[in-house]
């Protein structure tokens, strides 16, 4: 039973390898139309797309096969993040609302809620992840002007992505990576960008 159970396994990942591959590069070519202003507004048409991404960036966390497959669902989860990122800077109040309601704030949070399983513990992931949280919640706090979008603070949802922050522990993440020298003290400085994010929202609520 064992040798059948570890034959499945190993069919398993052999398998999931292209298709894998295959993920990441449509991710990849996703995030590049989602990045030019002219193709943005089509791409974030596609029904479902916010869910699908976010469904995307938990893909597989916690669970652990061989070395490439792990770096390839990596991938998958970095480029939805990424393509998520893009989504939000490149569009307007109405998608800023859709972002807060599938959970933006808790989902970049996972990059560097390093305790239990669902933490990635990756540096670049950390860094990338904490300055994700720093830049929603400062444009929903401060408004935005970028290329031919603008739109005026949004207070309810700076409200609602603090909630999402809380409840996913992710304020004492972010002390923690305080202290955290990676990538020659920049992911430091991300958590110092995030920790004055939060708490300019508890001076001015």
């Amino acid at each position: 039973t064992q040798n059948k159970q570890g034959k499945q396994n190993e069919q398993q990942e052999s398998e999931s390898k292209p298709s894998l591959t295959k993920l990441c590069s449509t991710l990849q070519t996703l995030s590049h139309q989602i990045w030019e202003n002219n193709t943005c507004k089509q791409v974030i048409q596609i029904p479902k797309l916010l869910q699908s991404l976010v469904a995307l960036s938990r893909f597989k966390v916690g669970s652990h096969l061989r070395e490439e497959i792990d770096r390839q669902r990596l991938e998958v989860r970095s480029w939805s993040r990424r393509c998520l990122s893009w989504i939000q800077l490149n569009n307007d109040e109405q998608i800023q609302t859709e972002l807060v309601n599938i959970e933006y704030e808790r989902v970049m949070s996972i990059t560097f809620c390093t305790a239990g399983d669902l933490g990635e513990e990756q540096d670049e992931e950390i860094y990338n992840g904490l300055f994700y949280v720093f830049s929603f919640l400062n444009e929903l706090q401060r408004g935005k002007t970028y290329r031919q979008l603008s739109f005026q603070p949004l207070p309810l949802l700076v409200r609602r992505s603090e909630e999402q922050i809380e409840e996913e522990g992710a304020n004492e993440e972010i002390d923690a990576q305080m202290a955290n020298n990676g990538i020659y003290g920049h992911i430091k400085f991300n958590a110092k960008l995030a920790k004055a994010a939060t708490l300019n929202y508890f001076i001015h609520r």
